[in-house]
């Protein structure tokens, strides 16, 4: 995110604690509770920009901070009972609001009980109880929320906090993504099928149609001198490039009109269907040569008009900040437990193994029956923990099966196609038979590291079904 994320922040306390006596303005557990919250304001305001108006404890003070909350425009709510709390602050509080995300949290004082706990160390203690009674009415009350609990000094409390702003960032973004389909869907894979109004419904996801036509138009009308400008950036990045200048030239028109097509439709992914007779009688080649002006602007790019996976890679990039590698399992190793993952088309560079060269080659599928050779991205991914994900429309929604693994060390191992070199500890059967009984697509894609644990939180909030596959 490029900016912090607005949130309003209520940390709570019942009034009937102070009514009774058990909480007089001078005790000790008072000044306990105000030093919990001191301490998770700070941790708070490294990462998002707060307004607090100090612990809420009753109806007027309730309503107070929630006007100034909402005069910010808040992304979400952080809300949080520090020790038991009545319901009608939280209702006060949730009434000046509208449908914002809600992060529910139970900040917990103690790591260890003392040898013995007085009753004001057990009051200290006490928000599990309002965070449970209020679980109930939230859920029935039907807001939209995530539960966060932990230690309140454990920085890993604060990690997943940002990790749900995070994602609500995503799910804002989603509203606005323009994906293209250059041209139409691909029949020969009817898995990669979805209801484009339903996602429109659901995500915000609105569906841009290209002509062939006006992205040839456009390669053809680049000069020389662009092209030559185009090469040198190639060069310069240290590419090394086997392919002749003739077949270069002509990738290169088409590595710029994507760049042109895209910026000028608005579009931020695109799904290309590169297995069609029209695209390749319209180019005489499979446009897939990398424009890193794309990359710097953040576009996604399947191949065969794959439209859930470019959604997917999308999402993954904004969350991750992290350039996506779009793949299909393409054979297995049972002896090594490991399997090929590539694939033919348009791909990034940013995951290049630094081990070794990234070339410039041929496509290798139709360098003989297209009337150019192509020039297509050659490399290896880099070694390393990866997560692998599968995005398929399954008929109501988006739906993701993920797994852990890792990208395997050493040189290249497949010709022609970018690829990874993937294992992971459970035998390779068991792994395929569980996901072909999900139902599954071919494509999957490739992020850094072990973030599975973070998509849930990432599903969670942009309503995605996530099927996590356990490693072992």
């Amino acid at each position: 995110m490029d900016s912090k994320p607005k949130i309003g922040v209520f940390l709570m306390t019942g009034g009937w604690f102070r009514e009774v006596g058990l909480q007089p303005s001078a005790s000790n557990l008072s000044g306990d509770i105000e030093q919990v919250a001191s301490s998770i304001l700070k941790e708070l305001s490294k990462f998002a920009e707060c307004s607090f108006s100090g612990i809420v404890y009753s109806e007027e003070s309730a309503k107070n901070a929630a006007k100034k909350a909402k005069s910010i425009e808040p992304d979400a709510l952080l809300v949080a009972p520090l020790i038991w709390s009545e319901d009608i602050i939280i209702k006060t509080i949730l009434k000046e609001f509208g449908s914002e995300p809600i992060i529910f949290c139970n900040f917990m004082p103690y790591k260890r009980f003392k040898d013995f706990m007085y009753f004001d160390d057990m009051l200290k203690g006490c928000g599990i109880v309002g965070s449970l009674q209020m679980s109930g009415f939230l859920k029935k009350e039907g807001y939209k929320f995530q539960p966060v609990v932990g230690y309140y000094k454990n920085q890993a409390i604060y990690n997943e906090i940002r990790q749900h702003l995070n994602a609500i960032s995503v799910k804002k973004d989603l509203k606005n993504l323009k994906c293209g389909v250059l041209p139409f869907r691909c029949d020969q894979m009817t898995v990669t099928y979805v209801d484009e109004f339903n996602l429109h419904k659901l995500y915000g996801i609105e569906i841009k149609y290209l002509e062939l036509s006006e992205l040839k138009n456009i390669a053809q009308s680049f000069t020389k001198d662009e092209i030559s400008r185009f090469k040198a950036g190639l060069i310069d990045r240290g590419f090394v490039i086997e392919v002749d200048n003739k077949n270069l030239e002509e990738g290169i028109k088409y590595a710029l009109a994507l760049e042109k097509i895209i910026k000028k439709s608005g579009l931020k992914a695109l799904a290309m269907n590169d297995v069609i007779e029209e695209m390749h009688n319209c180019f005489g080649l499979r446009p897939c040569l990398v424009n890193p002006a794309l990359s710097e602007y953040g576009v996604s790019i399947s191949m065969e008009a794959d439209i859930a996976a470019v959604t997917a890679m999308h999402v993954l990039s904004q969350f991750t900040g992290d350039e996506t590698f779009y793949t299909e399992i393409l054979c297995a190793d049972l002896k090594n437990n490991s399997f090929i993952m590539g694939h033919a088309g348009y791909y990034g560079y940013k995951n290049c193994d630094p081990g070794y060269p990234v070339k410039i080659v041929s496509d290798p599928e139709y360098k003989t029956t297209d009337r150019f050779s192509g020039a297509c991205m050659y490399y290896k991914y880099k070694p390393g923990p990866v997560t692998i994900v599968n995005s398929i429309y399954d008929g109501t929604r988006l739906r993701w099966t993920v797994v852990e693994g890792t990208s395997l060390e050493g040189p290249p191992l497949l010709e022609g196609d970018p690829h990874a070199h993937f294992s992971l500890d459970k035998p390779l059967e068991v792994f395929f038979k569980e996901i072909m009984k999900i139902g599954v697509s071919q494509h999957w894609i490739v992020v850094n590291g072990h973030i599975a644990d973070d998509l849930e939180i990432l599903c969670q909030w942009n309503d995605i079904l996530l099927i996590r596959i356990k490693n072992t």
